[in-house]
């Protein structure tokens, strides 16, 4: 519930956001898909061009660090797994499931 009402205040806070202001955003999440999308090797290692360019951005729209998120891949399966172990506990015991197959 607490993310519906998330997800409808940060949609109507964008419609309140300037044109200007969300090409910006575009622009830097774009960048930031174009860095991960090079397929990079084990170690993503970024150019000194797409740190000037984060650099600049960030000091003209300070508020565009709020949208970097650097997040290692062991940390995405650690949220994976921990998801999974909640839909695992939450589901109906097998037991339960056998006698509502036969009814």
């Amino acid at each position: 519930m607490f993310a519906i009402i998330y997800l409808l205040g940060t949609f109507i806070a964008d419609l309140l956001k300037s044109r200007r202001r969300l090409e910006v955003e575009n622009l830097f999440l774009r960048h930031q898909l174009n860095i991960i999308l090079k397929r990079p090797p084990q170690r993503l290692r970024l150019r000194g061009s797409d740190r000037a360019l984060m650099v600049r951005m960030t000091r003209l729209w300070p508020s565009l660090l709020a949208l970097a998120r650097v997040v290692q891949p062991a940390t995405i399966l650690r949220w994976h797994r921990a998801g999974f172990r909640t839909l695992l506990a939450l589901e109906i015991p097998r037991s339960a499931r056998k006698t509502q197959n036969r009814a």
